[in-house]
């Protein structure tokens, strides 16, 4: 098992805003075995999360500073906006198909899992059962199954429409997956073509449901619109050894950041790109 991305269930949160903390939380892993017969994800959960508030503005503003005691003023209001539910409150909403993943392995394959009944599992173990460190196993045939002539890294949920899935491979092909149902999915034969060489990340825009980034080995970051065909809407060179991981910022979608195999990381502003 090569990577999987649950999904599109990722939440766009940010520590500023972040007030209480979630008593459960689950997530998802994959393994890698000597034998391709034992490669497995795990499903996990952790009960009785704890975390400590965090002071985003000095709690005593410096005598006179008027500007300082206006502005811990908002602030203590933003606060009581958040943690009252009130109109200043960010909006965090969960995606229908939160139970759903996607992953990659190393014979081409990309898999599309149904993890309802695992969670609903979960869910039933007590705080102690699970402290005494209960798991099950289960065999499980995927929703869908597709093969790639070569294998790949690169997977992402589309986060605002539910379902949608892009893939990229080895050989610089990057595939659209269109949900047509619950349970399937289209996957366009047409790949997007426009990097030189391994596709190593995508990132769906956090804003535009068409709009998606991605990076290669070749060291350029493109950005892809479903709308407009099967070329790059825009491409650049980001660094001058291979681009491995991209992200888009949530809070401000014209920034993304990039990191590469030299060690150097770079954040752009998308307004000033030229097409």
């Amino acid at each position: 098992m090569r990577y999987t991305r649950v999904g599109p269930n990722r939440v766009p949160t940010n520590n500023v805003f972040r007030r209480r903390y979630s008593e459960k939380a689950s997530w998802n892993s994959s393994y890698q075995e000597k034998k391709a017969s034992s490669n497995s994800i795990g499903i996990f959960k952790i009960s009785n999360i704890t975390g400590k508030r965090r002071e985003l503005v000095p709690s005593k503003p410096a005598a006179g500073n008027s500007d300082m005691e206006s502005d811990s003023s908002d602030s203590d209001k933003d606060d009581e906006d958040v943690e009252l539910g009130g109109s200043g409150s960010p909006s965090l909403q969960l995606r229908k198909v939160a139970h759903i993943c996607a992953s990659w392995a190393d014979n081409g394959h990309v898999q599309v899992w149904d993890f309802s009944s695992h969670l609903n599992a979960l869910a039933e173990i007590s705080e102690t059962q699970g402290a005494q460190g209960a798991s099950s196993d289960f065999n499980q045939a995927p929703l869908v199954k597709f093969k790639h002539k070569d294998e790949g890294y690169a997977i992402d949920w589309n986060p605002i429409v539910p379902g949608r899935l892009v893939s990229g491979k080895c050989n610089n092909c990057i595939y659209l997956w269109e949900p047509t149902s619950d349970a399937t999915w289209n996957v366009d034969t047409q790949p997007f073509i426009g990097h030189a060489a391994s596709v190593e990340d995508l990132q769906w825009s956090p804003t535009e449901p068409h709009v998606f980034a991605s990076c290669s080995v070749d060291g350029t970051i493109a950005i892809w619109d479903v709308r407009l065909g099967k070329s790059a809407a825009a491409s650049f060179k980001a660094h001058n050894a291979d681009v491995n991981v991209i992200s888009w910022n949530r809070l401000a979608s014209c920034m993304l950041a990039s990191g590469s195999d030299d060690g150097t990381f770079s954040i752009r502003d998308l307004r000033l790109l030229k097409t």
